[in-house]
């Protein structure tokens, strides 16, 4: 066996295993498996592979199909934390290619500053962000959400001369958007607020370095602590757009669970890879999500998210809330009638 420790833990996991030993099927991580048979296992994995062969997986259901090769972060998918298991497949991978593999880096936020000066501009764009969410946030209130009204005050603060975008480009952004910076501060989400959109583009994600990353990562998160020791499971909010995360945080009674939560905005990103990012950064093994979805997005898609997630996370509830008022809950809280619909 070329990678005991990875049978063993795989092999704890609910598994059926081949005649021969060297194939080992479980419930696909990938697309959650079977919605008609919880014991259904169809994500084969060859446990024994050939001499400079990597472990090779597929999934025999034909809505998936995923095929690949067995990394660490698909232990961490699958509950295997075991730092000597994850090394193992992390050695053996890089044995056959030292590009194949790439363990998860809890990352660090770059050292970029806010800053909102008083301006003109800089006014009208607080007036905004004051009006839609029915609060009376100051400047000072600003870097406490990661709020950024002007695209240059930022980058001139920190020293950032390289433009992401051409110089008329970012003149737009300046003048037109409000930005929210990203969990890593990798982007500004810049939102256009003008009602002819005068950018052509409701958002646009401005790196902030000015230079391409492929690990950059355009999430919003409102800053909060996580307390690993606490209890009682950890809360994951989750909206689309910054102002509806923000609405639902200031505007509503739940809002209040504010110890040991996160609130996010996908900006337009996959909701299962963003849930199971956090709950990889921070440490998280079992969670609450709730989905502050806007209006039109029907539950189906909610249920087949839960469905993704519910055989990797120790998930003790799933909620997803509606706006009965608006199309989100980026508003005020008197524009805000909540509608609560449990999946689990």
């Amino acid at each position: 066996m070329k990678l005991p420790l990875v049978y063993e833990a795989l092999c704890e996991l609910p598994h059926d295993l081949s005649s021969d030993g060297k194939n080992i099927q479980l419930r696909c991580i990938f697309c959650g498996d079977s919605t008609h048979n919880r014991d259904g296992k169809h994500l084969s994995i060859k446990i024994e592979p050939d001499d400079g062969e990597p472990v090779l997986y597929q999934c025999w259901l034909a809505k998936c199909g995923k095929t690949g090769y067995l990394k660490t972060s698909d232990l961490q998918l699958l509950g295997i934390t075991d730092l000597d298991v994850i090394s193992e497949l992390s050695k053996y991978n890089r044995s056959i290619s030292k590009n194949l593999d790439r363990l998860f880096v809890v990352r660090t936020p770059k050292q970029y500053e806010p800053v909102n000066l008083a301006s003109a501009y800089n006014d009208e764009k607080l007036a905004y962000v004051n009006n839609r969410l029915g609060v009376h946030l100051s400047f000072a209130d600003l870097r406490m959400y990661k709020i950024q009204l002007s695209l240059y005050d930022m980058l001139n603060l920190n020293g950032i001369k390289r433009l992401a975008f051409n110089k008329n480009r970012c003149d737009l952004l300046d003048a037109y958007t409000i930005g929210f910076i990203s969990i890593y501060s990798d982007y500004l989400i810049c939102r256009d607020i003008t009602p002819t959109l005068e950018t052509g583009m409701r958002y646009t994600n401005y790196r902030i370095s000015g230079k391409i990353n492929p690990d950059d990562m355009k999430l919003y998160s409102i800053p909060r602590e996580i307390d690993l020791l606490d209890p009682h499971s950890a809360i994951i909010n989750i909206a689309e757009g910054p102002f509806s995360i923000l609405g639902a945080y200031l505007n509503t009674d739940l809002g209040t669970e504010r110890p040991n939560s996160v609130w996010l905005a996908n900006c337009g990103s996959d909701y299962r890879n963003n849930i199971l990012h956090v709950c990889k950064q921070y440490g998280l093994l079992k969670v609450r999500i709730n989905i502050w979805s806007d209006s039109e997005i029907k539950l189906g898609k909610y249920e087949k998210l839960y469905q993704s997630l519910v055989d990797t996370l120790d998930i003790r509830s799933f909620v997803v809330l509606y706006n009965r008022k608006a199309e989100d809950f980026g508003h005020a809280k008197k524009d805000i009638k909540i509608e609560q619909v449990t999946i689990k």
